[in-house]
């Protein structure tokens, strides 16, 4: 439950604001914010993913696949969550949004996936992924 109450917390988080209708969404003047954030949302969704199947031992094999699972879960999501979007007033779900999805959970595993290949005191072999 550690690892996977933050995956659950997210996910609110992530429902909660796809069901602000737009005439009391925030206006923000700068482009391509809702982009960004988009980014944000799924990126951090799909490393809580990644970290929550990495320390469950139920299923051994999607541990060692984490970072697929992570990235194919949060681009789930985001294509539910576009979804969702078409029944609030003022929203819309679009496919390029679920491809922007796609890119920010990359991007965030990629990241992580670098830092953790590089970074000072690794031991080899030491952690799957």
């Amino acid at each position: 439950m550690r690892y996977l109450l933050p995956v659950l917390l997210w996910m609110l988080i992530i429902f909660i604001s796809s069901s602000i209708p737009a005439e009391d969404f925030p206006q923000v003047q700068f482009w391509g914010w809702a982009k960004l954030i988009h980014l944000i949302y799924y990126g951090v969704l799909c490393f809580l993913v990644q970290r929550a199947v990495t320390h469950q031992v139920r299923f051994p094999l999607l541990a060692r696949h984490s970072y697929i699972v992570g990235i194919i879960f949060a681009v789930l999501y985001g294509a539910s969550d576009e979804f969702h979007q078409l029944s609030t007033p003022g929203r819309h779900g679009q496919i390029t949004d679920v491809l922007i999805d796609a890119a920010g959970a990359s991007l965030f595993i990629l990241g992580y996936w670098v830092y953790r290949s590089f970074r000072p005191g690794k031991t080899e072999g030491a952690e799957g992924g």
